[in-house]
This record gives C-alpha cells, structure tokens and sequence, in this order.
C-alpha cells in the first residue's frame, strides 16, 4: 500500500476527532516495537493508544488499546514521556505536500502558566522519523542527523527544527508538453504530471493518466491542457477530502487483500474489487497486519525451507549408511569363505608346500586360498579363523545398526512430513526433535509468549469426540494423554500422518460411521492425502507404545485392523 501527503491529511482528520482533549498519560514502545502514546479522558472512546510505526514500510499510524510493554524504552522516547505526560491534545495537522503528521500538546499549571509541545511524526519510507519540539527547538527525536549526513536538512538536539523539504517542479508547461509528446502510455504521462505538478501526489496523478489514455487527443498541448485543469482541480479540492467526512475508496485483489487506498477514485485500480469506508485508520490497520503476516509467513517458509534442507541432507546420508550396512550384511559368501579356508588348511596341513602363495584343497577346486608364505599351512589356517569370527561378531552390531538406521530414516520421513505442514510455532519444535535425533542439544528458545494450539477436536453426532494430532508433539498429546486405554488409535499404514484418538460415549460402542469418519480424518492428515483411498490401520490405545530413540510422535502397536479411509469425504 502507497500513501501519500492526502492520506496523512485524512488520518490527521481522523485523528484530532478521536482524540482531542484527551490526556497523554504514558509513552513507550509497544511489544512489537512501535512507538505509542497513552491517553485517556476522551470523549469517543475513554483511553486508546497512538501507535506509530515510522519505520515500517509504509511508515503508518493507527488507533488500538493495547498496552505498552515493560521493558525499558530508549532515552529519547523516555524524554517525549516526560515532556508530554499530562499534557492534553489540542489538534492533529497533516503538512500539505509530505507525509509528516503534527501532534499539538499543551497544558496550564496551577499557576497559569501554559506550555506547549509539539510532536511531529515523519511518515516518509525509508526516510521516517518521531521529532519532539518545544516551540521550533528539537528536544527529542528518534534519529539524529547532521548536515554532513544530509545536505538537505538536520535534526539535532537544541537546533531548529527544519522540515523535510518539499518536492520541487523539474518541467515548465512547455516542458510538461514535449514530455507528453514523446510519452504515449499512462505511465509516462504520469511521470511527465509528477515533473510538472510534483505537489499531487503519486496514485491520483496515475488516475489521470489511466483516464487520459482512454481518450484519442488532437495534440499534446490540448492533453497538457487537460491533465493540467484535472491536476489543479484535484489539488484545489484536497482540503474537502482530507478533512471532511467523505468515503475512503479502497482497491482488493482476488484475494481480498488492499492493493491501494485513497481519498479520490482511481481510475488505474478500475479492474480490481472497489469498496468504500468511513475510516481511513480501519484501512491503516488492517493494512499494517496484512504487512506483519507477510513477513511472518516469508520468515516461517524461510525457516521451513532451512528446516527441510537440513532433514533432507540428513536423509541422504542415512540412506548412504543404510546401503553400505546393507551391503556388509548380505557379503555371507565372503564369511563362509573365511570359514572354509581355514577348515581346509587345517584338513591338508600336510599337503601344503612350505613358502607357497596360495593353495587349492584338492576336496574344493573351485577356492584359491591366498597364503603368507611366512607362515605354515596351521598358522594360516589360525589366521583365517581369526578373519571369520571377526566378521561373525560385527554381523550382530551391523544388524543392531541397520535396525537403527532404519528407525531413524522412518523418523525423518515423518519430520519431512511435518515440516511440511508445520505452522510458525511448530517449526522450532520440529528444529529441536531434529537436535535430537542427530544426537545435539536442542537449542533453548526464549519462550514466545503464544498459546500452543490445541490438537483437532471433531464432535460427532452420535455423542463420541475425534481427536487429531497436527505435529509430533500433538501426536503424543492425542495418544498418549487424551487417548484412554480402550479408546481406538488411528494412523495410515506404513506412511508418515496423523495419530487420532476416537472416543465413544462411555459404554457405547463406536459405530461404522464414526469409524468411517475417524479413518477419513487419519488419511486426510497423512502423506497420502492426495490420494482416493488409504489403508488405515486402528487398534485400541492400550496396543500402542512409544518407540525408543525414534523421535517424538513414533509408535509401534499391535493387533490392529484396517479400515479404508478417504481423505477427500
């Protein structure tokens, strides 16, 4: 969402009616960052919090009740506190031509005497900044620079006060003309209007060039002549829309989100879904948080997809290792060729020749046996004895290994699974079960503050309740202290999914429906989800156990049936 000098004036309107008079009783940071001030004693609404994001893109300013947090604010925001608390609003101005909002504060002593401050918000992206004044001086400001570091302007303590500067024309009307000669589309008409009328601002001047391009013009100067009435007219009637009461125009996509919204029509939006609302701070807000669940969400994909890399990489070599065991398992030929050799030397010791290389026992043609010819026929044999047992005795550690590998790979197969499907908040749970099964410590998170979701509760009909695990840890919540003793397990067969806990009314035995709706649940929230059938096993709770050094959520149970179920019922 783009804003503009218009916007801010609107917000200003808005505002000034919902808090003037009220009384500043407390500045800070709110938990998300933003700064805010308290106030209280109004007229609409009691207290409300001006929380302003001046570094967020775009920089806004929006209305709620939320509470400032505890922890400690910076020292510039704790002298705005100071200077303004107990101070009462006296009026909110937008600046026409920038986006820089300013908040009048004033209060009279015991005595009489009146002081007064002003709190300018600049609502510029990239460019935003929170300035405190006492009459023209800055007292307090979020950032400081000097004209070393800006050549247009300063903000330092105990100067002047100096505005952003306000954008100036680069085209005369001659010039204005020869730009719209050479540009036809809209785009370089509204280009060409900003270089000419700089003061309107971005989104109506586009709505002008939408417009004009719909119409076959005799010359370029009598489209300069048009757009440049339009522009005049628009600007001249900016301080009704601004600060009057009439409708914010608002633009969505297909998806329902806010694309633009302005105090004028925009003729360039004319395609997508057009709205209009009283409240330009409602758009404000709900434009903020669809900012704040975008970057979210690109955070959580960012963490998923490092998530799944790292399980992938973890894959690869589990399947490297399980090949290898593999191969070491199924070499039985060799162990018995060990073996052989040294029964046949010690059963032809004697027709063995001193110092030879190899032999070939006259009862076996088919086995050259190597020899070391410093050795005789006996301690050769002593040797291959010693080569078989030691091939013998790793054959129940490769087994014991294999075992293990296996079990691991089924456990990352499941995180892949799940990671796959994690939301925001179960994706460290699934970064600290991977630490543990690669054997590292799982690394401490500081505590969120957010509520762990509680696992899918289904209501049937009947009276019986479907429970179902969404990540390993509500798998073990389900199964192991939701689901009771007698009540019936859920899992697809042989792939990574769900665990569901089907409880019947006490004394009631569940019938094919909820049976049918159970297996469903289990084979919708499976691996095979896409597919139109999946076998689902199910067996009483009781049958089922934990696997050891399997990960979180893996089970093994016995004395199951299976049912169909059919992801898409």
């Amino acid at each position: 969402m783009t804003t503009d000098w218009m916007l801010i004036g609107r917000a200003a309107a808005e505002l000034e009616r919902e808090l003037r008079g009220g009384r500043v009783t407390d500045a800070g940071l709110l938990d998300d960052g933003r700064v805010a001030l308290r106030l209280g004693g109004l007229r609409r609404r009691g207290s409300a919090t001006l929380a302003v994001d001046a570094f967020g893109s775009p920089p806004l300013v929006t209305l709620d009740d939320a509470e400032l947090a505890v922890a400690a604010d910076p020292g510039w925001l704790r002298s705005v506190g100071t200077s303004l608390r107990g101070m009462r609003l006296l009026s909110v101005h937008g600046r026409r031509g920038d986006r820089v909002l300013v908040f009048e504060f004033g209060k009279a002593s015991r005595f009489g005497v009146e002081s007064a401050s002003r709190l300018v918000l600049e609502l510029v992206p990239r460019y935003g900044n929170v300035v405190l004044l006492n009459d023209t001086l800055v007292v307090a400001a979020a950032k400081q620079f000097s004209p070393a570091q800006n050549e247009a302007r300063s903000v330092q303590i105990g100067l002047p006060y100096n505005p952003p500067p306000l954008p100036q024309p680069t085209l005369d009307f001659a010039g204005f003309t020869r730009a719209l000669e050479s540009g036809a589309d809209a785009a370089s008409r509204a280009r060409a209007l900003g270089g000419y009328l700089p003061e309107l601002p971005r989104l109506p001047a586009t709505s002008l060039a939408a417009e004009s391009v719909r119409t076959a013009w005799p010359s370029a100067a009598s489209l300069a002549d048009w757009l440049a009435q339009r522009a005049q007219a628009l600007l001249a009637s900016s301080d009704a829309v601004t600060k009057g009461d009439g409708e914010v125009h608002v633009y969505r996509d297909a998806g329902g989100g806010i694309v633009a919204a302005h105090v004028l029509p925009l003729a360039q939006y004319a395609e997508l879904a057009h709205a209009t609302g009283a409240s330009l701070l409602d758009v404000f807000a709900e434009a903020r948080s669809a900012t704040l669940r975008a970057q979210h969400g690109d955070a959580t994909e960012r963490r998923r997809a490092t998530l799944l890399t790292r399980i992938t990489g973890r894959l690869r070599k589990t399947d490297a290792e399980i090949d290898s065991l593999t191969k070491r398992l199924g070499d039985a030929a060799e162990r018995a060729r060990l073996r052989e050799s040294a029964d046949a030397l010690y059963t032809h010791a004697l027709e063995v020749p001193r110092g030879a290389t190899t032999y070939v026992p006259p009862t076996n043609p088919a086995l050259t046996i190597a020899l070391d010819p410093e050795l005789g026929p006996k301690d050769n044999a002593q040797r291959y004895y010693a080569l078989y047992r030691k091939a013998a005795g790793a054959l129940r550690h490769l087994e014991e290994r294999s075992t293990a590998m296996r079990a691991r790979r089924a456990a990352l197969d499941v995180l892949a699974f799940e990671a796959e499907r994690a939301d925001a908040p179960t994706l460290p749970e699934l970064v600290a079960d991977l630490d543990e099964l690669e054997g590292r410590q799982p690394q401490r998170r500081a505590a969120s503050g957010a509520r762990r979701r509680a696992p899918l509760r289904v209501d049937r009909p009947s009276g019986a309740r479907i429970y179902v695990g969404r990540s390993p840890r509500e798998n073990v919540e389900v199964t192991f202290r939701i689901g009771r003793p007698d009540d019936l397990w859920f899992h697809a067969r042989g792939i990574p999914g769900s665990h569901v806990i089907l409880q019947a009314p006490a004394g009631v035995a569940p019938d094919d429906a909820d049976l049918d709706a159970a297996a469903d649940l289990a084979a919708a929230h499976s691996k095979a989800k896409d597919a139109p059938r999946v076998d689902v096993d199910y067996t009483k709770r009781k049958y089922v156990r934990k696997q050891q050094d399997a990960g979180v959520g893996n089970v093994w149970y016995v004395n199951a049936r299976t049912r169909v179920g059919r992801p898409g019922a």
